[in-house]
């Protein structure tokens, strides 16, 4: 008798769990890019400030992408100096990627501007 309603107790933490990951990968994974995102403008503001050229900026985007782990869709140079970087990352799912309809919400992207100081 106890039994039964222990195994219920279980599988509905197991399930609320999962539920939480499933839901949480991507908002988790949105403040990660957002913050990323950011730190590579603002790094690449900074390196600019020196030394401005498409080669610095391309390599300090990069380096900085890669220590952060993120994906550099776009960095540039806007007319008034700001750098403007997006990064994308995706975020982890076991099931809910596969609907059609949710699928593009694991698939973050953020952007960040910075002015070199």
């Amino acid at each position: 008798m106890i039994s039964g309603w222990l195994v219920k107790v279980v599988l509905g933490i197991a399930l609320l769990g999962f539920a939480a990951l499933e839901l949480g990968s991507p908002l988790i994974v949105r403040a990660q890019a957002d913050e990323a995102a950011h730190e590579v403008a603002n790094a690449a503001a900074f390196r600019l400030r020196d030394n401005y050229t498409q080669q610095t900026l391309e390599s300090t985007c990069a380096e900085e992408a890669n220590k952060r782990d993120v994906t550099i869709t776009e960095c540039t140079v806007n007319a008034s100096r700001e750098v403007m970087v997006t990064v994308a990352k995706e975020a982890n799912s076991y099931l809910l990627h596969r609907v059609p309809a949710l699928a593009g919400w694991y698939d973050v992207e953020a952007s960040a501007t910075a002015e070199p100081k």
